[in-house]
């Protein structure tokens, strides 16, 4: 009888385990593929940590997968419109039915999801974990020797290139985070006056006043873009036409994070 039980713990799970048609080790091994549904997770996480322990960052290219090793590297595919974009896995999620991988606002943004929220996707992993070999996106293992030098990544041009990232703040200089779409009420060079124009909007009964700092094409100075609410595009056409009817004249609806 004990020996039976024994059997029973070993072989069941590991039977149940090839049902699933996935075996666990399958995670680790270079070029692995999966299929399903991606979401991604932005303003409400960030600056909270992730279970491998780093802070989340929603400008960051990271992911969450269920057993993908922390520090590996995954390409995914938007099926909905074959854009691409690289992740590094530093945290476990999601864990809602479908859902296969949850991914950072700015791949989102790069696979040109945000509106519509969850996408189908293929991922394949690049490198499992930290160090070891690691695969040319959209090429194979046999395809090792035909690849081109990893680009060096050079710190000085990508930390000037974040300097240069919209932030959106509220009037009173608090870091915010909204996710969809704003109706803008006002452009200026000069801070006082985006401020100014966002006390008046909230004297006026408007609560929710974001200030998006950017910076002219040419990137010679800063603009300071002054927006009411967070709502889906819709609303936001509607919001806009009922401003304009308020004496908001010339606004419009404007996605918070679109450069």
């Amino acid at each position: 009888m004990k020996l039976k039980h024994i059997f029973y713990c070993a072989v069941v799970p590991f039977a149940l385990l090839q049902l699933s048609g996935t075996n666990e080790y399958d995670y680790q091994k270079l070029g692995y593929t999966q299929k399903g549904k991606a979401s991604y997770y932005g303003t409400k996480f960030h600056g909270r940590a992730t279970a491998s322990g780093e802070t989340y960052n929603m400008y960051d290219a990271t992911a969450a997968h269920k057993k993908i090793l922390f520090n590996s590297l995954v390409e995914v595919t938007n099926k909905n419109n074959g854009k691409t974009a690289i992740v590094r896995v530093n945290d476990r999620g999601p864990f809602k039915p479908g859902r296969i991988i949850d991914l950072s606002y700015k791949t989102a943004k790069d696979l040109d999801m945000v509106r519509d929220g969850v996408v189908d996707i293929e991922i394949r992993l690049l490198r499992a974990g930290a160090n070891g070999q690691t695969l040319s996106p959209q090429g194979s293992e046999t395809q090792k020797s035909k690849r081109k030098p990893r680009r060096k990544i050079n710190i000085k041009k990508a930390q000037k290139k974040n300097k240069y990232l919209p932030r959106i703040y509220s009037i009173w200089g608090t870091e915010k985070y909204p996710e969809d779409f704003g109706v803008q009420i006002g452009s200026y060079k000069d801070l006082k006056n985006a401020v100014q124009k966002g006390k008046d909007a909230m004297k006026a009964g408007y609560k929710e006043v974001y200030i998006r700092v950017t910076w002219t094409a040419d990137r010679s100075h800063r603009l300071f873009r002054v927006s009411l609410g967070d709502m889906n595009a819709t609303q936001a056409g509607d919001f806009a036409k009922t401003l304009n009817s308020k004496g908001f004249r010339g606004c419009f609806p404007k996605a918070h994070f679109n450069d």
